[in-house]
């Protein structure tokens, strides 16, 4: 409607300022500025109405009088420039104003037609339209399966009926260097082990769980932090099967095994042999029930204990438990 109300003021006659002056009121009836222009449009279509013309009175045409008043040729109406540039600028704050109002939910365009016996108005509403946002998918990749790496197996060790049914290891044979004496094996004394108290090694923590095996007295204790807490008997290696020495830490653990020795050479076979704990390489702590000589040499390396003694180790020491070997 703004560009009508534009039009009627710079329209050429006050007919043309009302015609398009009455095309913005059918736009927006409404607005204060369509008022105002009509009412503009209407005031100066009335100053343009010329009063009738004399008309004869008794049959007689009136008699030409002399006017003093010199002849004045008919002047065209103007709108003064200020008057003008101050309506159009009103024009603008008003459609300014308009557009503001409705938030600019709807776009109207008025179209005039060529010069015809009525121009005509076409409104196009133009709708936002959104098109689809086409969105580029990275490829997936399938993920490579990953081999699961299984512990190796250790095989197991057995000896001849004739034989003492020892503990298993599968210790790498050490080179034995002979002795021109052999050293005799000193007979091992029972020992009040329960009274024994082992020095905490170097790193383990104050109230950390570490077990002491002692070769010499044949015997194990296992301590939280400086508290012992249990003591059993061990049968460890026998001479020509040593069981290592060191401070070691426990890294799988088996609650029944079968040890085959066959494959390593050895001649023993030994079906669910009960709560092993390996502590290094193939030196392990675990119950023996093929021998009840606990206090004496018995095994081929391993730490041999009762049953009763290697469960109650296996549900009390957490794997990287330490375990301090020596004599």
């Amino acid at each position: 409607f703004a560009i009508w109300l534009w039009l009627a003021s710079v329209a050429p006659s006050p007919a043309a300022s009302m015609e398009y002056v009455q095309r913005a009121e059918a736009l927006n009836p409404t607005h204060p500025t369509v008022v105002k222009a009509k009412a503009w449009a209407q005031r100066r279509l009335d100053k343009t109405n010329v009063p009738p013309p004399l008309v004869a009175t008794n049959g007689r045409s009136p008699s030409p009088t002399t006017s003093t008043t010199p002849a004045t040729s008919p002047t065209r109406s103007r709108w003064p420039l200020w008057a003008a540039v101050g309506l159009l600028l009103l024009l603008l704050l008003g459609a300014a104003g308009f557009f503001l109002a409705n938030g600019g939910k709807q776009a109207e365009t008025a179209v005039l037609s060529p010069a015809t016996s009525q121009p005509t108005i076409e409104a196009t509403v133009v709708a936002p339209t959104t098109e689809p946002t086409v969105t580029a998918v990275p490829p997936t990749s399938s993920p490579t399966p990953v081999p699961t790496e299984r512990p190796e197996r250790l095989l197991a060790k057995n000896v001849s009926d004739s034989q003492p049914r020892a503990a298993w290891t599968a210790t790498p044979l050490p080179t034995n260097t002979p002795t021109p004496t052999p050293t005799p094996i000193p007979t091992v004394v029972g020992v009040e082990v329960s009274n024994w108290v082992g020095k905490r090694p170097f790193g383990v923590g104050a109230s950390e769980r570490w077990i002491d095996v002692n070769l010499s007295t044949q015997s194990l204790n296992a301590f939280e932090g400086d508290s012992l807490v249990y003591s059993a008997l061990v049968s460890s290696g026998l001479p020509s099967f040593p069981t290592v020495t060191g401070q070691f830490r426990t890294w799988i653990k088996y609650e029944s095994q079968t040890m085959d020795g066959r494959l390593l050479g050895y001649d023993y076979y030994l079906e669910g042999v009960p709560y092993v704990m390996y502590f290094y390489e193939d030196y392990a702590i675990h119950g023996a029930y093929w021998h009840n000589n606990f206090g004496h040499p018995m095994s081929h390396g391993c730490v041999n204990v009762s049953i009763p003694d290697s469960q109650w180790l296996f549900n009390w020491a957490p794997l990287g438990t330490l375990v301090n070997v020596h004599y």
